[in-house]
């Protein structure tokens, strides 16, 4: 396979919606996460350019396979999310200005069975400066 033709498989991958928000049960512990900018540059969209994603790359960025929730065309909202009402507002700061949250949370059962983020703090900034 050509480097061409595996550039563009590995864009359409990483352009591809990620898999529905799954709740924890209400005992789950709070888990490390990022939410907002998501690192990931893209030609055109859909590009999912802000999202809620578990970390795994060492420079902070998202990969696939861990993403949450995406923002494919930069019209979505944050996730819906409860917490501290200073953290709350940070996050939605953030994520319009496409920066980046390390946060410790974990998502929680909602209304009709839609999860919502249960932010217990905000670590600090996803990337390495």
């Amino acid at each position: 396979m050509t480097a061409p033709v595996l550039a563009l498989l590995t864009l359409i991958a990483v352009q591809a919606a990620p898999s529905p928000l799954v709740a924890n049960g209400d005992t789950a512990e709070a888990s490390r996460l990022h939410i907002g900018g998501t690192g990931i540059r893209c030609a055109r969209l859909p590009c999912p350019g802000r999202a809620l994603f578990e970390p795994q790359s060492p420079d902070g960025h998202a990969t696939r396979g861990h993403m949450l929730y995406v923002d494919v065309d930069g019209s979505k909202p944050p996730p819906p999310m409860n917490g501290d009402p200073t953290d709350l507002a940070a996050i939605r700061t953030a994520w319009e200005d496409r920066q980046c949250l390390a946060i410790d949370g974990r998502l929680i059962p909602g209304e009709e069975d839609r999860p919502v983020l249960r932010v217990d703090r905000i670590v600090g900034s996803c990337r390495k400066p």
